[in-house]
């Protein structure tokens, strides 16, 4: 078992050639994989919806807004 656990381990640390030679090696292991990738997945899918929430705020977004006409008003009063 020590075993299967270090492979695994090493499928987590490795770059994407090294996870595809541990893929194609390790049959008995594909669906453990399988699982890390879609576990990896979600965290990442998770992660950005949290940062997308944070960003997209749609109060916020009616000030920005005024404050970019403000600021590319001034602007091309300068230019004239």
């Amino acid at each position: 078992m020590k075993y299967f656990d270090d492979v695994l381990d090493d499928f987590k640390d490795g770059n994407h050639q090294q996870r595809l030679d541990l893929y194609m090696y390790h049959r008995n292991l594909r669906s453990d994989f399988d699982q890390i990738e879609n576990e990896e997945t979600t965290l990442q899918k998770s992660e950005l919806t949290d940062f997308q929430q944070v960003v997209i705020k749609p109060d916020r977004t009616n000030e920005q807004r005024s404050l970019l006409v403000r600021m590319k008003r001034w602007c091309f009063s300068m230019l004239s």
